[in-house]
């Protein structure tokens, strides 16, 4: 990352890399579905220099990538961005705050038909950026949600609405946070 901000062409090209690799090893490609969501975050507290600091909530827009090994159970992995990412008014030296989210998940779906109700659970890393000292930064992260699939609405096209509930860090100045989202899903293979 560059002292400005922007994300690296090399950091890119990983995480592009990483991603597309899930296709050739979490699965048959027949039980797969890629989801183009958009939605928000509503965090809570973190200790910033030994005070509470409330940190906004805010957009987040990004893609999930599923698929199933196994009829109903499966591996997912979503990689998310915002433009303004658990920013804390409070500190007056922070002006921008940008961030993005990478996790892998397992996921149990719960077939009904054209609606799929589903679990997932999932460790992952979320990296926030913009100026110096922001309070989370780069930590582990582990998510825990569900939601519900409606499959093939319009040829392969679909849509997925998401809760999920994250826990980021992992032994001091722990940060919880909900996010909320929704998108169209497309149905890859059967």
């Amino acid at each position: 990352m560059s002292k400005e901000g922007a994300m690296s062409p090399r950091f890119l090209v990983a995480a592009v890399s990483i991603l597309c690799s899930a296709f050739f090893f979490v699965g048959q490609p027949q039980a797969a579905d890629l989801t183009f969501f958009i939605g928000g975050v509503n965090p809570g507290t973190i200790n910033i220099d030994d005070v509470k600091t409330a940190l906004d909530g805010g957009p987040i827009f990004g893609f999930r990538l599923a698929n199933n090994f196994v009829p109903a159970f499966g591996m997912e992995h979503t990689l998310a961005f915002s433009s303004d990412y658990l920013f804390p008014r409070s500190v007056s030296s922070i002006k921008e705050a940008r961030g993005f989210v990478y996790n892998s998940n397992l996921i149990l779906n719960i077939p009904a038909g054209k609606l799929v109700p589903y679990l997932t659970a999932g460790v992952g890393v979320v990296h926030q950026y913009g100026d110096r000292d922001m309070p989370v930064g780069t930590r582990f992260a582990y998510n825990y949600g569900g939601g519900v699939k409606l499959l093939r609405l319009a040829g392969p096209m679909g849509l997925r609405l998401d809760i999920r509930g994250y826990r980021i860090g992992a032994f001091s100045n722990q940060l919880n946070l909900l996010e909320i989202s929704g998108g169209v899903m497309l149905s890859l293979g059967k």
